[in-house]
């Protein structure tokens, strides 16, 4: 089956139109449909390969093709290649259709009479230079240098404002009254405190040894053995006060480190 034209556009193809030349092929089960190249000459020309279709048992070839003068012409177009199921090939003979083009000029006027238009005149390109950019780069170096100058100058220091002083504990007079395990777990959270204002990671939280890896990082010029001996000794008493016959002196040694501690984080 032939179908005469395609178009794109409503009413006749003009000189230099787009038209497509379909032609529908039946295709048999289970068969592959391959068209073929086709290069005419003279006055009509492809505009690219063939757009194939399938519809149900057919398949739809369409060639885009474009004619350069007016009036009817006829053309062969080429029949496709059918790929059998079986392996074999077929071929379809090629079609002729007749293809009518208008003229773009106006009805009924000579050429002679017509005027030719003046050449076109070429179209400038725009300029590429990097002297914009370089500009802006350079204000915006200009505004902003200053700004990060001021923004990162240094204000006036701050006031030191000195550490408040260990507070001293009634630790005797809960010795005398039994409270061991008070006199050791105040001695322990007064000391705690002192290292846990200067050194933030060693808070109340964590456990002695990880307090002595902050002190080492942060405050090595604090007596780290020191500080070992009285928090290790804390640390035993309160789970064996019996071990420590003198939980007040022990006690008052923590809390004289803690005075100790405070002076040299001032």
């Amino acid at each position: 089956m032939l179908l005469l034209l395609a178009l794109l556009q409503q009413g006749a193809p003009t000189v230099g139109d787009t038209i497509w030349l379909v032609r529908t092929v039946a295709v048999p089960g289970g068969s592959a449909v391959r068209p073929a190249s086709w290069n005419p000459t003279g006055d009509l020309e492809t505009l690219g390969p063939p757009r194939v279709t399938t519809r149900g048992d057919s398949v739809e070839i369409a060639y885009p093709v474009v004619v350069w003068l007016p009036g009817s012409r006829t053309v062969d177009v080429p029949g496709p290649l059918l790929l059998l199921a079986g392996g074999g090939v077929d071929s379809i003979p090629a079609e002729r259709m007749t293809v009518t083009v208008a003229s773009i000029l106006p009805a009924g006027v000579p050429e002679s009479a017509l005027r030719i238009q003046p050449a076109a005149q070429p179209v400038m390109r725009g300029e590429r230079t990097p002297r914009s950019l370089l500009a802006m780069l350079l204000l915006a170096t200009v505004l902003l240098v200053p700004v990060h100058l001021l923004w990162r100058r240094r204000g006036k220091p701050l006031p030191r404002v000195p550490a408040p002083p260990v507070p001293a504990l009634p630790l005797d007079r809960w010795a005398d009254a039994g409270e061991v395990r008070v006199v050791l777990a105040a001695a322990t959270s007064s000391l705690r405190d002192v290292i846990a204002r200067a050194v933030p990671e060693a808070t109340p939280a964590v456990d002695v040894p990880q307090v002595l890896a902050a002190v080492r990082a942060s405050r090595p010029e604090w007596p780290l053995d020191e500080i070992a001996d009285v928090l290790g000794a804390l640390e035993e008493a309160r789970f064996r006060p019996e071990a420590f016959p003198d939980p007040a002196g022990l006690a008052t040694w923590a809390q004289t480190l803690a005075t100790k501690l405070t002076t040299a984080a001032a």
